[in-house]
């Protein structure tokens, strides 16, 4: 019962540490070549963690609703730290981040994802998580 319990409290606390995506919005036409601000945002936590970094990538759907992207990222945008700050009025922390989108990319649905790594607890274990957003690329 208290393995169960372990367990249980591991995954609540790597859940807990996850980022989300604010910007671009799902559904939002971009357009390749331009300069996008990605926002991330970090929910606050109770359990103590530090940050390693962040990738962030965009990945052509080949199918509609995309196909899932968590294990093969596409076109790595940017990669680095993460520092996320609170902001006036904001609930999260977050960083914005300018990456630029690919000059030659299809038209249609793509994946933005941000890979997230960090360092979670007292006696730190390394977490991962990746966030997703479906946005429409135009030319």
């Amino acid at each position: 019962m208290q393995f169960i319990l372990v367990l249980l409290t591991l995954a609540v606390s790597a859940f807990a540490q996850s980022v989300s995506i604010s910007a671009p919005t799902v559904g939002q036409s971009l357009f390749v070549g331009q300069s996008l601000m990605v926002r991330v945002d970090k929910p606050r936590t109770l359990s103590p963690s530090t940050d390693v970094g962040i990738a962030i990538a965009i990945a052509h759907c080949n199918q509609d609703p995309c196909e899932d992207h968590t294990q093969q990222l596409g076109t790595v945008l940017y990669t680095g730290s993460y520092s996320p700050q609170d902001g006036p009025g904001d609930y999260y922390p977050f960083q914005n981040i300018s990456v630029v989108l690919p000059s030659q990319f299809p038209n249609g649905q793509a994946v933005i994802s941000v890979a997230h790594a960090a360092l979670v607890g007292a006696m730190p274990y390394l977490s991962t998580d990746v966030a997703n957003v479906t946005v429409n690329m135009r030319m």
